[in-house]
């Protein structure tokens, strides 16, 4: 097996992630920055994704450890909820440079080691809000939407290096991303979903897994919705 570095990788889908790869002889490394390690025996290092200098610091570090990154899944993101009005040049700042502008520092500094290599796999958690736009999350549903252009634009970049580039975007996940939601909006969004239940941090981590094994080997550019059917 592989080095698969993740961001965000302390907590919800993030964790899940590394739990699901250390499971199967992955060497793991992860970046966080407001909350402990998750796991011991993985390679946990403190990075704001926000800052392309210690981003690519941050990854040195992890390869220094654990080898050329295989697999870079790009977690780490921030939501903001109210009008889009109520919001400033603050949290659009805040929010476009953790939720894209992380993808952005992450991917620049791995994809020269993918390119030597002609092989690497990259991996963006998205959301469907960035596919269909969300009333009152109108700066998260953006970063999400420049997200998946992103991740079109690399993988027809990339492809001639043998690099697939994908994004799996959740539906409504039980994270802590849902901790503004009351039990009835919850409920509400449960009867919305033809599935009939909310996602776990695992659904989403299984589809990951699939997009960075050989079974996903002639799969590149592809948005894959994880959302139990809410957007069709």
């Amino acid at each position: 097996m592989g080095h698969i570095l993740v961001t965000g990788g302390s907590r919800g889908i993030g964790k899940a992630v590394c739990l699901l790869f250390k499971s199967d002889g992955w060497r793991v490394s992860y970046f966080y920055r407001n909350t402990l390690p998750n796991a011991d025996d993985m390679t946990a290092i403190r990075c704001d994704v926000r800052d392309g200098d210690s981003v690519k610091e941050a990854v040195e570090h992890a390869e220094s450890i654990n080898g050329t990154v295989d697999v870079l899944v790009s977690n780490s993101g921030i939501s903001v909820t109210g009008l889009a009005t109520d919001f400033g040049t603050d949290e659009y700042r805040s929010v476009m440079d953790t939720n894209f502008g992380g993808l952005f520092n992450v991917s620049n500094a791995v994809i020269p080691s993918m390119i030597h290599n002609k092989q690497g796999v990259i991996i963006a958690i998205s959301s469907m809000w960035g596919q269909t736009g969300a009333s009152c999350e109108a700066l998260y549903a953006a970063s999400k939407g420049a997200v998946d252009s992103y991740v079109r634009s690399l993988a027809k970049e990339l492809g001639p290096s043998g690099i697939r580039v994908n994004a799996v975007s959740p539906g409504v996940v039980e994270t802590d991303m849902m901790s503004a939601y009351s039990d009835e909006d919850k409920n509400e969004l449960k009867n919305e979903t033809p599935l009939g239940r909310l996602g776990t941090a695992e659904d989403i981590a299984n589809a990951v897994y699939f997009l960075a094994s050989p079974a996903a080997s002639y799969i590149t550019g592809q948005i894959i919705g994880v959302n139990g059917g809410f957007l069709i």
